[in-house]
């Protein structure tokens, strides 16, 4: 699916759940949705899911079926890179939290790239390092 095709869905994930597998293992996936840009690629036997922009209330419904396919995708571990976020409310930040549990449920690793700027200071405010592994970078989470 090319960037004409995710126009015409109007940022609707739905399209993507055929060929999301592909995407963890294949080429990078670029997914325009609402304020945010979600990047989904394979990275050494993790699949690394990189955010760009706005995660709130109104583009979490769309994250979460992309999230969701990494939980029915990847069976080892699953690196959420937040350095690219600019903002993040209430709903975008509980969601993140939710879907780190319940990949924890599964009995599978995640890992969350420290984000960066008036996110990252959130982050560390409300101490999330003390519920889910938080690695300065992509290395660092993928030792």
């Amino acid at each position: 699916m090319n960037l004409e095709e995710i126009r015409r869905t109007n940022g609707n994930a739905e399209p993507f759940k055929k060929s999301f597998k592909a995407a963890t293992k294949g080429p990078i996936r670029f997914y325009k949705i609402m304020a945010i840009d979600v990047i989904v690629r394979g990275s050494q036997g993790a699949t690394v899911v990189d955010f760009h922009g706005r995660l709130d209330m109104h583009s979490r419904w769309h994250v979460k079926a992309i999230i969701n396919q990494c939980c029915h995708t990847e069976f080892e571990h699953l690196i959420l890179n937040l350095q690219g976020l600019t903002f993040v409310d209430s709903a975008g930040l509980g969601f993140l939290v939710l879907c780190s549990q319940k990949f924890k449920d599964l009995e599978r690793r995640i890992t969350w790239i420290e984000p960066q700027g008036f996110v990252g200071d959130l982050v560390r405010n409300l101490q999330l390092h003390e519920l889910i592994p938080i690695c300065p970078t992509e290395q660092d989470a993928l030792s």
